[in-house]
């Protein structure tokens, strides 16, 4: 019988998933415009009340921020942890509205609201020489975040890491513009299991030779088995391109800090193509291509992934 429901649904899922494509071909996605210029953000909510994030801190040493990516958590960091915190205080914090982290129902679940806060950790827990690693949509959190810290507090951040980073405008991805779809994103949300929804998307997230870990859709799947995660997942992906994301992507040759880029050659969702526009406009880059790997890298290629980062915490100005 359990069988007959799960096949069922895969069914009903791809059925929908077919319906979505037609609409998303239509124009149907709706993105929200509403959020302030990056610029203006922090300010407009200065006295918005505190949110404790959920994070795991762990190791000692320099401190390492790790955020991670849309509908993940502190989990896709699993592999690189126990390394990391070897020599380092490894800090893995669940965004706003994912993982363990409060997820309110209000409209704010930008790029930019995500990166004030992390910008108001690093700062209220007064993190001297941080690194920040970021990854898909923490990437770009981890852009905005570290712009906001060279304007406020110039000197805090020792470098800056983006995997498979979302950095400028482009077509999202089906599964995003489905959730951002009117009626039919809360609805398969509502309506098809979680675990199918996340085995479908890592699918698609993963290289076709990277197999999907049963352990992490189980994790990932939590967040979407209770209304309040539904919304956020749905609000998030409205809000996942701000409206003045060109504007913003002029300003990454104004970063100072050292950056390392690292990407999934085989990535279908944010291609190696951003990954190098990324390198050139960010004077103190350089970049690392996985050949092996998709949209995950933490999760498909650990191995290869390690050493590299670990040689950049130890001497961000030098990378062999």
């Amino acid at each position: 019988m359990k069988l007959d429901f799960i096949s069922a649904a895969i069914r009903l899922f791809m059925a929908m998933l077919g319906g979505v494509m037609l609409a998303m071909n239509s124009g149907c996605a709706v993105l929200d415009r509403s959020t302030p210029a990056w610029r203006d953000y922090p300010a407009t909510l200065k006295n918005e009340p505190h949110i404790n994030l959920h994070k795991e801190v762990s190791g000692s040493g320099k401190p390492v921020l790790l955020i991670h990516g849309f509908g993940n958590s502190i989990y896709v960091w699993r592999h690189l942890v126990p390394e990391l915190e070897k020599q380092n205080q490894v800090i893995a914090i669940d965004l706003k509205g994912f993982g363990d982290s409060p997820k309110p129902v209000n409209d704010r679940y930008s790029v930019y609201e995500q990166a004030r806060l992390i910008h108001d950790y690093v700062v209220e827990n007064d993190l001297k020489d941080v690194t920040i690693v970021g990854h898909s949509l923490g990437g770009g959190i981890a852009l905005v975040a570290s712009l906001y810290l060279q304007q406020s507090n110039p000197g805090r951040q020792r470098g800056l890491v983006l995997i498979d980073s979302i950095a400028y405008p482009q077509q999202l991805p089906m599964f995003i513009r489905l959730l951002a779809t009117p009626v039919l994103g809360p609805l398969i949300t509502g309506v098809v299991p979680p675990e199918i929804q996340i085995q479908q998307v890592m699918k698609l997230v993963y290289a076709e030779n990277s197999t999907v870990p049963a352990d992490a859709v189980k994790v990932y799947a939590k967040a979407l088995k209770t209304p309040e995660g539904r919304y956020a997942a749905v609000t998030s992906a409205r809000q996942l391109q701000p409206p003045d994301l060109e504007e913003l992507s002029l300003q990454y040759p104004s970063l100072q800090v050292p950056t390392l880029i690292v990407w999934g050659k085989q990535d279908k969702i944010i291609p190696v193509s951003v990954g190098k526009r990324l390198h050139q406009a960010i004077p103190d880059s350089r970049i690392f291509v996985i050949d092996d790997s998709g949209h995950s890298p933490a999760e498909e290629q650990p191995q290869l992934l390690l050493p590299v980062l670990e040689s950049f915490l130890h001497n961000p100005g030098t990378l062999n």
